[in-house]
């Protein structure tokens, strides 16, 4: 069972020329990876803002690629304290998508500090077979696309189909479909889902890392960045928030910014300088 969601989560705007580049692959991976990305950081101290977004991102030191690491579903954004020159690349899963590689429950991996060693969790075949795509001579001067690619089969070799319990999978649509503030999960609610309300705690909990409600409050933060994108702040919080008050603080609980703030910071930022 795939769940195909019309999904597509952002990050922070990136000031730095060619700092940050993303690629999203081609059927049939797309049905579990969202996008790949890399991260340029330039030399000096350096720090990246990441946002929620419900993924499981792979990410692999390009220099070092032995160090690589999974980051779990968080509720709100990390700030990492990087030191360049280096570059970070990543494979973005879509909501369950990891599970073509990690058969085991993400709740049962998962640590709190809210990412695990890869070694820990992926297949031997995958791990091996991607550190030597990345760490042979010949492929360091790759160009991002053509990593992309090149990883691309490597991962389409490797995934398999996994089964999604139907009533998880219904209780992520509903969140993906109602994105207002004051979305129920009730037992009433869950019913809909065929669950209670204290078997849908614990389902997440298991696989997607997260509480209920922290799950659909990311869907909604999600939703306030693209709308954000798109359009302004005072059309973002109507028919969502009680009012542009709750919008604000809801934002900033999430981000770590006001959305005036996010519009004009860069993700990557030299912590002694740009804030």
């Amino acid at each position: 069972m795939l769940l195909d969601l019309n999904y597509h989560p952002r990050q922070g705007r990136v000031e730095q020329s060619d700092a940050y580049q993303t690629f999203s692959p081609s059927p049939p991976l797309s049905h579990w990876v969202q996008t790949f990305w890399q991260l340029n950081v330039p030399d000096g101290h350096f720090c990246y803002r990441s946002m929620p977004d419900n993924s499981v991102d792979w990410i692999i030191n390009l220099n070092d690629p032995e160090d690589n690491f999974i980051i779990t579903p968080f509720s709100s954004s990390i700030v990492f304290e990087l030191t360049g020159p280096v570059s970070f690349f990543g494979i973005r899963f879509r909501i369950l998508g990891h599970q073509g590689l990690i058969a085991m429950p993400l709740g049962e991996w998962s640590s709190v500090e809210d990412d695990a060693g890869a070694a820990e969790v992926l297949p031997d075949p995958v791990q091996y077979a991607v550190y030597e795509a990345l760490n042979k001579s010949e492929n360091k001067a790759m160009r991002f696309n053509e990593r992309c690619q090149y990883l691309s089969a490597i991962l389409l070799r490797s995934a398999k189909p996994h089964s999604i319990d139907s009533r998880l999978a219904r209780y992520i649509r509903y969140c993906h479909h109602n994105i207002a503030s004051n979305i129920s999960l009730s037992d009433k609610q869950c019913s809909e889902f065929g669950l209670s309300a204290r078997q849908l705690r614990r389902l997440t909990q298991l696989h997607l890392g997260l509480k209920p409600k922290d799950f659909s409050r990311v869907f909604r933060f999600q939703h306030m960045l693209k709308t954000l994108e798109m359009s302004g702040e005072n059309i973002v919080w109507p028919g969502h928030y009680y009012d542009q008050s709750h919008y604000i603080r809801e934002f900033k609980s999430m981000s770590g910014l006001t959305p005036t703030e996010f519009k004009k910071l860069s993700a990557l930022y030299n912590h002694k300088f740009d804030l």
